[in-house]
């Protein structure tokens, strides 16, 4: 869409000048084989329905365009895995998770002197505030629920933007309990980290130095990092990816090879369908609320675009 506008600037420019230079010109004679424009619409009007029935038009085709970007080899679980490679690697290309990660080296507790980190336990899990490093200078944040029987996998569960951890993880009202998915992963002994996602606030959109917008920081991040080859979805895939890490370094700490999954709602659902998608680490992945179709891209928000998506 970003380029849709481009052409809408670029084109109203022209029209501009084609409209000064007619009035400078009078009833100057026509150029042969030209005839004077008479369209009684507004210019600019004209122009703009044009871009759209273009580039709706280029959304439906790119259904047909895209399968000649794939070469899928179905003989086998690793030949399939081998054949789609190179979509793999170009998607975490253009969602901007290419960056290369801050090893970890265990989940950081969020605690004051003297306290455990714990902030709720029940009698099936403890919940701790925890962060855990990704990128110079981003650092994931959430929660992690220990469950105390035993674990058996594994889980990034992602909450939608405007929820809070707790929420998900069960300890604070705003979503229905069934929708309290940690939680009831946590009771059938699966640890499970919840990671806080970029609200839709706008709160620290801008700079007490310049202004603030009513961007929402989602959108806010996006714009920024966009032009950047970086994307609000990249940096947050990472954040799953680097909690992924972690439990890896746990599984060969403690002699393990339990399963990694991810989990989510909303936009935690997009963030756990591009995670699994990239990283074949995660072994299974439930996606609810995104999990569709993407060609009307263009009505959703404009922090989830992402470029070339339709036609690859």
């Amino acid at each position: 869409m970003h380029a849709i506008h481009r052409f809408i600037c670029i084109g109203l420019l022209i029209l501009s000048a084609i409209a000064s230079r007619a009035a400078g010109q009078g009833s100057a004679a026509a150029l042969p084989g030209t005839e004077p424009l008479t369209i009684e619409e507004p210019l600019d009007k004209v122009m703009v329905d044009g871009i759209t029935r273009f580039a709706l038009r280029a959304i439906e085709e790119s259904v047909q365009q895209r399968a000649k970007l794939w070469v899928r080899d179905y003989s086998s679980a690793d030949a399939y895995r081998k054949s789609v490679e190179p979509n793999r690697v170009r998607l975490q290309i253009i969602i901007g998770a290419g960056d290369p990660r801050i090893k970890t080296d265990g989940f950081e507790l969020v605690a004051k002197v003297g306290e455990n980190g714990i902030v709720a336990e029940s009698d099936l899990f403890d919940v701790y505030a925890v962060r855990w490093p990704v990128l110079a200078g981003v650092t994931g944040e959430g929660l992690l629920l220990q469950p105390k029987r035993g674990i058996k996998a594994r889980v990034v569960a992602l909450p939608d933007a405007d929820w809070t951890p707790e929420m998900m993880a069960g300890l604070a009202d705003g979503v229905d309990a069934h929708l309290a998915i940690a939680a009831r992963l946590a009771a059938n002994e699966v640890q499970v980290v919840v990671p806080t996602l970029i609200n839709r606030d706008d709160t620290y959109s801008g700079n007490p130095l310049v202004a603030y917008t009513n961007q929402p920081h989602r959108e806010f991040i996006y714009r920024q990092a966009f032009e950047l080859g970086r994307h609000v979805i990249g940096y947050e895939v990472e954040k799953v990816q680097a909690a992924v890490d972690e439990f890896e370094r746990i599984n060969r700490s403690d002699g393990t090879d339990l399963p990694s999954g991810v989990v989510g709602v909303g936009e935690g659902g997009l963030l756990a369908l591009y995670a699994a998608a990239i990283d074949t680490r995660i072994d299974a992945a439930m996606v609810s609320g995104y999990f569709r179709t993407r060609e009307s891209v263009w009505e959703e928000p404009i922090y989830r675009n992402v470029w070339s998506l339709l036609t690859e």
